[in-house]
């Protein structure tokens, strides 16, 4: 009886210390993501807050969008998103953006594009009973107006909108992107080694502002609005720091008597 004892209270204290390896134990990728996620919103908002504390639901759509499509251009690694030699705000149109943003699949709606792409993700996290997806652009109609606007000079910094100008973003998205993706790189930085994650949380995060602002916009031009954002920026090449020392050292000079 005395072994026996002696057995079961060896057992409880061992089990005791299991239980605190498990208390230990990191939390999961999901876990990690969602509190991703949820950063990253809140940095979003906070960024197109104004100073009587409010929030123009265009302005939020266009920041987290433009977010979207540079991790894209950060995923499809045509160049990179940081350091390049491209023009910042010329047009790179791209056989694997495409295929990031909608699996390249243009026809057949909504519901032929793969769920695993910046689409597909989009659709999946939000509610069907409140964004339809006779509501979702036709992506032949994104890809066509894009291509048709291309080498306008009066959009440099932005994106072809099809939507009515009283509902284009009152900063422009190249101006977002430069701005925004030190701090997001940040926020993103648990998950930086594999950068189609990055690309997923960044969208994920923008379906969550959908949802948040859905009571204060018209579905279709909200969507309308997200989806040309990104398409149009993740074919644009992104300011970059080299160009902008650069930029400042011209100004400077003009500025020398």
């Amino acid at each position: 009886m005395k072994i026996r004892r002696a057995w079961t209270a060896t057992t409880f204290r061992a089990m005791g210390l299991f239980d605190v390896f498990k208390k230990s134990a990191p939390p999961s990728v999901e876990v990690v993501d969602e509190a991703l996620r949820r950063q990253l919103m809140q940095f979003i908002l906070k960024a197109v807050t104004s100073e009587d504390n409010r929030i123009r639901v265009e302005d939020a759509l266009n920041t987290a969008a433009t977010i979207v499509a540079e991790r894209c251009i950060d995923t499809a690694g045509d160049y990179p998103l940081r350091e390049h030699d491209l023009t910042p705000g010329s047009r790179v149109l791209s056989t694997a953006v495409n295929r990031l943003v909608c699996g390249d699949v243009a026809d057949g709606g909504v519901g032929s594009v793969p769920r695993n792409t910046i689409i597909g993700i989009l659709r999946a996290r939000l509610d069907p009973a409140l964004f339809l997806d006779s509501e979702f652009p036709a992506l032949r109609d994104v890809f066509s107006y894009y291509a048709a606007h291309v080498g306008n000079a009066a959009d440099w910094g932005k994106v072809p909108l099809s939507v009515d100008p009283n509902h284009h973003p009152f900063v422009p998205p190249l101006r977002i992107g430069y701005e925004t993706r030190r701090t997001v790189d940040e926020i993103l930085k648990p998950a930086t080694s594999d950068k189609m994650r990055c690309l997923r949380i960044a969208t994920e995060s923008l379906a969550d502002i959908l949802k948040m602002v859905a009571g204060a916009i018209d579905h279709k031009l909200a969507l309308t609005l997200t989806i040309e954002t990104i398409n149009g920026m993740a074919k644009t090449a992104p300011m970059t720091e080299k160009a902008m020392k650069a930029a400042a050292q011209q100004q400077d000079g003009k500025k020398d008597p």
